[in-house]
This record gives structure tokens, sequence and C-alpha cells, in this order.
């Protein structure tokens, strides 16, 4: 009998596990597509406490306040999403600063059709709605700061070009146990790696170029959190890839 209490209280706490890691990675994947679809350029994950000045749009712990439990809101709120409101009754009037949402010409319907269910089901929590914020704010740090421009958060899935940098979670895989890493990733944004042994022999870049867009905090906050996500399943291909072209060509 104590066997199975044992045996069962295992069970469950795997499967709690198990689900926690599956909520966040899903909560990184749609933070990583709301980022790369310029949502973040108005929206916020979650209200500021005490705000200045009326913000852009509403948050999407606001939106899924006021429309969730609603019966037919989410093909209206999808059409919102793509063509914008320039036509529309504003529904967000005199409690932000747009004066309607412009169309998403950089989210398909099927992206922004899981963007607005993922929306629609937030968890309210203060502790889930903080960590998505910090997320969102590394996210839109390494965007700002032109991280982006070469790095991916998730690894390509299906590559038919050499990436001009590895991923961020390849970098975390590769590096989170190592010692030092934390310095040594540091002093590569900061510094570049110009003049040092290349790493990523299956990237196009021969190095990796100093960011001088970066305050020496902000890429000490941007290392933390890149070492802090999700690794589960990511490969480390550390070999160049054969019969493919560069990214650069």
């Amino acid at each position: 009998m104590v066997r199975l209490k044992l045996s069962l209280t295992t069970v469950i706490a795997a499967v709690a596990f198990f689900l926690v890691s599956v909520v966040h990675a899903k909560d990184e994947q749609m933070l990583a597509l709301a980022n790369a679809s310029g949502c973040f350029i108005c929206h916020k994950i979650a209200p500021e406490a005490n705000p200045d000045d009326l913000p852009l749009a509403p948050s999407y712990q606001e939106i899924a306040l006021r429309y969730r439990g609603e019966n037919d809101v989410f093909s209206p709120l999808l059409d919102r999403v793509l063509h914008g409101t320039v036509y529309q009754d504003q529904a967000w009037s005199g409690k932000v600063g747009m004066r309607f949402m412009p169309p998403n010409v950089n989210v398909t319907r099927e992206d922004a059709s899981s963007l607005l269910h993922w929306i629609l089901k937030l968890d309210i929590d203060p502790e889930v709605a903080e960590r998505l914020m910090y997320h969102d704010r590394m996210l839109a740090l390494s965007t700002v700061s032109g991280c982006t421009i070469c790095h991916r958060v998730d690894p390509v899935k299906e590559m038919r070009v050499i990436p001009l940098a590895p991923s961020f979670k390849e970098v975390a895989a590769h590096y989170r146990d190592r010692p030092g890493s934390k310095d040594r990733l540091l002093e590569s944004v900061l510094e570049g790696t110009q003049g040092n042994q290349k790493v990523w022999q299956n990237v196009n870049m021969q190095f990796m170029p100093p960011n001088v867009a970066l305050k020496k905090d902000e890429a000490a906050e941007l290392v933390n959190w890149i070492l802090s996500l999700d690794t589960k399943g990511v490969a480390i291909p550390m070999e160049p890839p054969k019969g493919m072209r560069s990214s650069s060509q």
C-alpha cells in the first residue's frame, strides 16, 4: 500500500511537471510569434500598474478578461487582427491611445488564429503574468538591440540554407551546464568573437560582431534569459550541414 501511494504520488508529480513544461513551451512559442508579427509594438502582456499615459492598445490580459466566455467572439476578433478596425466600432475608445487597430500584414490567418486562441485562454495569475512579461521584455530587448537580425529563438526545423547564427535555444543547450558560460557569453555579446576559434561550424557567420547597442547590465540580463530557455528536444548541430547553400547568397 505504501509503495502504491508513493508510485501514485510520483506519477502525479511527473504529470504535473510535464503539463507545466508544455504550458511554458506554448507560452514561449506564442510570445515569439507575437514578437515576430509586430504585436508588441502596441500591445503588452499585462497592463501597467500606474501608467503615466494611456497605453497604445489593450494588454492581452485585458482582452482575455473582456472577451473570455462570450459566444461568437472569436471570428470578429480574428477579423480585427487581420484587417484592422478602421471602419469598425472602437471597442477600447477612451481607454487606449490608438484611435483604431491597423491591419497586421505580418501574420498569416493560421498564426493569427493560434495567437488569438492563446490570448483568450491566458491565465491571469500574477506569477504567470510576471513570467510572461519578463519573456516579452527580453524578446523586445533582443529585437531592438539587433540580436534577432542573426539569431532566432527556436532552431530552424527544416534548414534549406545555413543559418547566420545559432538560435538562442541552441546556445542555451550548448552552454547552460558549462562552467563560466555566463561570463564567456557576456564577453562574446559585448566584445564579439573575432580572433577566437569558431565554435559553431554549422552557421554562416565567421564571428560574432560586438553589440554596441547593449549596455552591460542589459547584455547580462539577456544572457541569463537565453540560458533559462526551455531546450527540451533541442539538438546541437556543431558540424556544417552538407549540401546546403549559405544564407547570405
